[in-house]
């Protein structure tokens, strides 16, 4: 029927071999994803990363199982009144390239066995079924994996998922939301946007209701990833056809719609083969009246197998440098989570002992690193940023006595009589004019005390910064063992005691010694502040009474001599007071905490032997270690040939799409989690007729679509791939392999 010197095309039953200008094989590439898709689901990425997979969506009785056969080239699938698929069956095919090869299958479920007789393989998946999901009918959402090897069937995996039932079937026990039930198992695979939907629409009844459509589009509303498989034509009302259905006029999809004739239940029920059932679909599509007329291209089991081919090579060529850099990124959260859980919990006492010795290192390192404002990979990236550490406690030691600096006067609440009411409460019987020493002290005294509280409150928050830094850091390295950190803290804060304890007295003895012994070598001081001398007799009165109020220039000399020396007192004590706190408590208490520590880590066994871990803890590094071997065994599976992972040429405009489409999705399900009000009138109404929808994009009509542009050639032949096409959206279809087209950019 093809005419192999014309085409380019050598039509293998389900496999399509499409020469490319460098004489590779389309389906030789296909394959190798395939495999890959498979390995990465074999190594259990899917608990992880969704993969690009095929899923078959239907009703109940809608089809799916002649389909499926149809494909495959096999009869092997359960039949029967109800619910048949009761389990999502993952049917991984591989085609083989000998015609006279035999086909033969296997199960993981049955492992080391090889089934070649396929009525036991019918029986293996209803026994596998009722083993899970009883034999009452229920439904389970546990994946039956078989793998078929046959030269009829196509390099591809599609899952079979259990049928949309409106009602539960009598006598069995389903649900009685069973339509929920099956919806809900259904979402879990299609709503994946990696997931190709292949959605199974019986043509004898209205597809703009069809709950199998309603669902696809309510998680694909632009047809992205949708194909339409439009089933039952045969059966139609007698004056009635599937052409608008077909042609995409009722509701466009982006994948555009296929056309098949399955099987009827009297040709099951006559044994008929799949072969001899696909020779008469092309008969029938051939010489209907309607049909015939229409593009072969949209007409077939044939072409549907070919359709999935190629989707699934452009779907997943176009995903997998996405889900390789999803591995590494999980990879890097794994490993970021595991450093913070740390290592496993050493058996023995000496390797406790051995662990818990590293940590307490490891504590003092970080201690002096974050006082001394070293940078640390192991401090968080939100602290670095702000004023923390050893910054935070220098920053609170220049801010001392800030109050009393500049244009701060200790005599500013003294008044000339106060001071004059000094000068003759000191003076004694000393001869007049000349002022007692004693009345500086007195004076100056009060202003001195003021000293002391700055300096200890200082004193005392540097010591509860220091306490916070180190039960911080405490907290970091043994996050895994509360009571360690306990007995850490209590080491710590007892050191800082004595550490404060001593900086206490120095400091004291510094505020002391300023009030107790009044001295200084000042320059400006000695040659501002001359002696004071009495005045002379204004009226020369010898003997006159003494006024009430002393000479003005005594009072002025004392008030700035006053003012003098505290400045000069002050811009001391802001650099011994500091100092004191720097050295004694500061400084000294870094070397002491690791000392103490170290101490008490060799003279107390049963320290060591309170090291141990919650079971949770143990049992989440255990979780993460599998994962990550999941990823680095991914890894390896994407790795090991580098034309996976390579540039190939494929259709540029559904893999933009889809990228847009994974974006919407993403941003969707983001809205999604933030619940907001229905406007007035309730929720919004999803599903009914759809046909309201067809407006909104001609672009998703593919009505079109199809595997060949020269419509001079035979009807039901090839596509001729040697003519250049022109991409669109309908490139996917039209072309008969990928197209070289001029680099765009990244998508």
């Amino acid at each position: 029927m093809y005419d192999e010197e014309e085409s380019k095309y050598t039509r293998v039953r389900g496999a399509v071999k499409i020469e490319e200008e460098k004489g590779g094989y389309l389906y030789v590439q296909l394959r190798k994803f395939i495999n890959v898709i498979d390995e990465l689901r074999d190594v259990g990425l899917q608990e992880h990363i969704s993969l690009p997979r095929i899923a078959v969506l239907g009703q109940q009785s809608s089809g799916k199982s002649s389909v499926l056969e149809n494909i495959v080239g096999i009869d092997m699938l359960p039949r029967g009144a109800g619910l048949c698929t009761r389990r999502p069956l993952e049917m991984r095919l591989n085609h083989l390239y000998e015609d006279d090869a035999k086909p033969w299958a296997k199960f993981d479920e049955v492992p080391g066995e090889k089934f070649t007789d396929f009525s036991k393989v019918r029986d293996t998946i209803e026994k596998l079924t009722d083993k899970v999901a009883g034999t009452n009918k229920n439904i389970v959402d546990e994946p039956i994996v078989v793998y078929v090897y046959s030269p009829t069937c196509p390099d591809l995996t599609l899952v079979d998922l259990p049928g949309l039932t409106r009602i539960p079937l009598a006598g069995s026990n389903q649900p009685d939301n069973i339509y929920e039930v099956t919806k809900k198992m259904a979402l879990k695979y299609v709503e994946d946007p990696r997931t190709i939907i292949l959605c199974v629409i019986p043509a004898n009844a209205d597809m703009t209701t069809s709950d199998a459509l309603q669902l696809s589009r309510e998680i694909d509303p632009k047809g992205i990833r949708t194909v339409g498989v439009i089933t039952k034509i045969d059966i139609m009302d007698h004056g009635t056809n599937a052409r608008r259905m077909l042609m995409g006029q009722e509701v466009p999809l982006r994948l555009g719609y296929v056309g098949v004739k399955n099987r009827n239940q009297q040709s099951i029920i006559d044994k008929q083969s799949v072969k001899a059932a696909l020779k008469e679909e092309r008969e029938f599509f051939e010489n209907h009246p309607i049909y015939s007329s229409i593009n072969s291209n949209l007409l077939g089991t044939d072409v549907l197998t070919q359709k999935c081919t190629k989707i699934m090579f452009t779907h997943i060529k176009s995903h997998l440098p996405d889900i390789m850099r999803e591995i590494k990124e999980k990879m890097g959260q794994i490993n970021g989570r595991l450093k913070d859980l740390g290592p496993p919990m050493p058996s023995s006492s000496k390797e406790k002992a051995h662990l818990l010795y590293n940590m307490v290192t490891e504590f003092c390192n970080l201690f002096k690193s974050v006082i001394g404002g070293k940078y640390d990979s192991r401090r968080d990236r939100t602290q670095s940023k702000e004023i923390y550490g050893g910054a935070r406690i220098k920053m609170l030691l220049e801010n001392v006595y800030r109050e009393y600096t500049g244009k701060y006067q200790a005599t500013k609440d003294l008044t000339d009589l106060d001071i004059e009411k000094a000068i003759i409460m000191h003076e004694g019987d000393s001869l007049p004019g000349f002022p007692s020493v004693d009345v500086f002290v007195y004076l100056i005294t009060p202003e001195l005390k003021k000293l002391q509280d700055p300096a200890l409150d200082l004193l005392a928050e540097c010591h509860l910064y220091i306490e916070q830094l180190a039960e911080e850091i405490a907290q970091k390295i043994f996050s895994r063992f509360p009571a360690v950190v306990n007995d850490i803290m209590e080491i710590v804060s007892k050191v800082l005691m004595e550490n404060r304890d001593k900086t206490g007295k120095v400091v004291e003895a510094i505020i002391e010694s300023e009030e107790g012994y009044l001295f200084t070598n000042d320059r400006e001081y000695m040659e501002k502040c001359t002696d004071i001398v009495p005045a002379d007799d204004q009226d020369g009165k010898e003997g006159a009474p003494r006024k009430a109020s002393r000479n003005q220039s005594y009072v002025n000399e004392i008030r700035k001599r006053l003012d003098m020396y505290f400045k000069i007192i002050v811009r001391g004590i802001r650099d011994s007071v500091p100092k004191a706190i720097g050295f004694f408590l500061v400084n000294g208490i870094q070397e002491h905490i690791q000392y103490e520590l170290y101490a008490e880590v060799n003279k107390n066994e049963t320290m060591a032997e309170t090291l141990g871990e919650p079971p949770e803890v143990t049992a989440e590094r255990r979780t993460l270690n599998t994962s990550l071997d999941t990823m680095k065994n991914a890894l390896k599976v994407l790795q090991r040939d580098p034309e996976i992972t390579a540039t190939l040429d494929y259709d540029d405009d559904l893999s933009r799409d889809i990228k847009e489409s994974l974006k919407e999705a993403k941003l969707q399900k983001e809205k999604a989690s933030t619940p907001s009000p229905h406007p007035r009138g309730g929720a919004p109404h999803r599903g009914g007729d759809m046909r309201s929808q067809h407006s909104d994009s001609s672009r998703l009509d593919m009505s079109n679509m199809s595997m060949a542009s020269d419509n001079s050639q035979n009807r039901r032949g090839p596509p001729n791939v040697g003519q250049p096409q022109r991409p669109g959206p309908n490139h996917m279809q039209n072309s008969g392999a990928p197209q070289r087209r001029p680099a765009q950019g990244p998508i």
